[in-house]
């Protein structure tokens, strides 16, 4: 049985590439039976993701428990479990449809290359991405209570609340959150508004939520 843990292993796709066989395995409970400090290296295996213009071999670890001898993937947080695409391209697509409100002519001319990706897929993108939204959403605002109960952002009517549909709100969110994190722990401090949805990812799978998009 496998499962998969998202990590920030504080590389981007290049970075983590250049320096994969230096990675080692992320000390974390097993998920499977919860052991503590049970998961030990297991190889790897490959994932092919996609942007625009390019095919790329990303290799991913795997771990395996002492206990269970169930196997885990370290999947790391530039990749979704369930999509082809890199998560900056998805991120993109969504960010110019929810945030900017482009048309689809407008996303398409902007986020995809020679046709790719086919605007079917950022629709799909987006549909799954609106799916997820009220859920991340509602733990994301949970935890930014916990940090300041007064923040506009938490209050859905009162006038610096923003914007107030799902995967919009969501977005916004996610920037807060990744900047209340950046106060907590210097090494995000490399993490710009690109990083907002990788570091969601991250963070929410953390958290226990599933699919992102």
């Amino acid at each position: 049985m496998r499962r998969q843990i998202v990590v920030d292993f504080g590389f981007g796709l290049e970075g983590y590439c250049e320096h994969f066989d230096e990675l080692g395995i992320p000390q974390r409970d097993c998920p499977i039976c919860q052991a503590i400090g049970s998961l030990i290296g297991h190889g790897s295996y490959p994932r092919h993701p996609l942007d625009a213009t390019h095919r790329y071999e990303v290799w991913v670890k795997r771990g395996r428990c002492k206990l269970c001898h169930g196997t885990v993937s370290f999947l790391p947080n530039f990749l979704l479990s369930f999509r082809w695409y890199l998560l900056v391209v998805i991120q993109g697509v969504v960010v110019a449809h929810f945030e900017h409100a482009w048309s689809w002519k407008q996303v398409t001319a902007h986020c995809a290359t020679a046709g790719a990706p086919a605007e079917r897929t950022m629709r799909r993108w987006c549909h799954s991405f609106a799916a997820q939204a009220p859920a991340w959403l509602a733990e994301v605002q949970a935890t930014l209570a916990e940090q300041d109960p007064a923040a506009p952002l938490l209050d859905p009517l009162g006038p610096a609340a923003g914007p107030v549909n799902s995967p919009q709100a969501l977005l916004a969110a996610a920037w807060h959150l990744l900047a209340w994190a950046k106060t907590r722990w210097t090494e995000l401090a490399r993490h710009g508004p690109d990083d907002r949805l990788p570091f969601l990812w991250f963070w929410g799978h953390g958290h226990g939520l599933a699919r992102l998009v």
